[in-house]
């Protein structure tokens, strides 16, 4: 109890009847007001995590407005916004395997089902604020005087939990260091006594980070046998395979993935961008235009990305040869219907000119789209999703000198969130210039007009 009443809280739901309740709950444990924040939304999780370090973060996973807990979770971790104390415990009245799954990559602390109970609080948040305690003085000792000073305190973990925490923290640490091979010895020790697939799992992942990625495949696909439900392992394989191009096993790991939890995000766009590498637009199409409804309420959002769901739009209209539906597209008319949303707007001058070209150019107007792209300036091109969209404008122009312009700008583009999409990104702009020209030399070969060739049905 004086664990729980020494700790700061934030709570986030929508509910302003649920966020009441839990506050008061708090109180009766002897938390402090001034200890308890709530907020009702993401916006507002956000700018107090900014402010202020929470022992304990209490999210719940219906946000309101199509925002989820796990979406908001993804952005404090992208963002550096959680310090490795805080504790996350997830409060849900939906016990589904699709919401377990879909945090499970995250390793939340818990999960609280609704209506919350002092009782659940009591076991719950004590448990882990003591293994909390346990990891402190390990890392404590380990900045003070090293590895040797750790290993004794091992034998003082209060119980078997916070031992097995107590190692895969000190793992992580290592690993952080780039001591590979003392966090592998540090997991094996772990794995004599105890079969704990986290252990495991984290063996794969610094094999990964240490390039050794047909020996982390071979145990990763070892583990997804014995553990085919396992989101993080089937995110790990599918970064192995796209960085050693292996694009069959690529997709079936990512259809697994989605399978178990078909709100993710950064796994539906990588599929797309493992199908825009072969310029497989018929299969990427439906990835991207999938997102149009998740992507504004979470940390994937940004114009080119929204840019990339109008791309796919317009394909899927020149797919259709529809000619008037071509002329008569508008940006945000298309966005508003993709996302359901008639205030939302597709934002950023960059992805909107980029557009705008490549409709003239599916349109037949290439005079049109010179002109629009002669309009853009290197400051409204933010994202690599608006670099590919203009370098898919250029290519097919012929214009080889801006293409490489913009192809060398997109190593200066913000960090990419996701490596391993970043990876696939490259690749597909890589090809892109090459594809076109023989896309329209076919189609020269052939007698046939670019309108009938632009997009490939199933070229790999």
């Amino acid at each position: 109890m004086d664990r729980i009443a020494q700790s700061s809280f934030l709570i986030i739901d929508d509910s302003n009847i649920i966020q009441s309740a839990t506050r008061a709950l708090l109180m009766k444990l002897g938390v402090p007001m001034n200890n308890i924040i709530s907020t009702a939304n993401a916006k507002g999780a956000v700018q107090a995590c900014s402010k202020r370090k929470f022992d304990i973060i209490l999210i719940d996973h219906n946000l309101g407005t199509g925002s989820t807990g796990l979406q908001l979770l993804e952005y404090l971790h992208f963002k550096n916004l959680l310090s490795r104390r805080a504790l996350v415990f997830i409060v849900t009245g939906n016990d589904s395997q699709e919401v377990f799954f879909g945090y499970s990559q995250h390793e939340p602390d818990g999960y609280l089902i609704k209506p919350i109970r002092s009782e659940d609080i009591i076991k719950r948040v004590t448990a882990g604020l003591q293994k909390r305690e346990y990891c402190d003085i390990l890392q404590q000792a380990y900045t003070n005087n090293g590895l040797p000073s750790v290993k004794p305190l091992f034998a003082k973990a209060p119980d078997t939990a916070a031992l097995k925490g107590g190692i895969l923290y000190v793992a992580d640490l290592l690993t952080e260091q780039q001591q590979y091979d003392e966090a592998q010895a540090m997991l094996a020790g772990l794995l004599q006594v105890h079969d704990v697939l986290q252990a495991k799992v984290k063996q794969a992942e610094i094999l990964v980070a240490q390039n050794k990625y047909q020996q982390a495949l071979e145990q990763v696909n070892k583990l997804i046998r014995f553990n085919p439900f396992n989101v993080r392992l089937l995110k790990l394989k599918t970064t192995i395979c796209t960085f050693t191009e292996q694009w069959d096993e690529a997709e079936q790991s990512i259809l697994q993935h989605i399978q178990l939890h078909s709100g993710n995000i950064e796994q539906t766009l990588t599929l797309a961008w493992v199908h825009l590498i072969h310029l497989d637009l018929e299969k990427a199409i439906p990835q991207l235009i999938k997102t149009a409804q998740l992507l504004p309420h979470s940390m994937w959002d940004t114009p080119g990305r929204r840019g990339m769901i109008l791309f796919a739009d317009l394909m899927a209209l020149q797919r259709k040869n529809d000619s008037s539906a071509l002329k008569n597209w508008r940006l945000d008319g298309a966005w508003s219907r993709l996302c359901n949303d008639p205030k939302s707007r597709l934002r950023g001058k960059g992805p909107q000119k980029a557009l705008l070209a490549i409709q003239a150019l599916l349109n037949e107007d290439n005079d049109k789209a010179q002109h629009i792209l002669t309009l853009v300036e290197d400051k409204e091109v933010v994202d690599f999703e608006t670099i590919y969209l203009l370098c898919w404008a250029f290519s097919w122009l012929g214009d080889k000198n801006n293409f490489s312009r913009y192809q060398q700008l997109s190593e200066k583009t913000q960090a990419p969130v996701s490596e391993g999409l970043a990876n696939l990104q490259g690749i597909a702009l890589k090809d892109l210039y090459e594809a076109n020209q023989k896309l329209k030399s076919t189609a020269d070969d052939n007698t046939a007009t670019p309108k009938d060739t632009i997009v490939l049905d199933e070229t790999n």
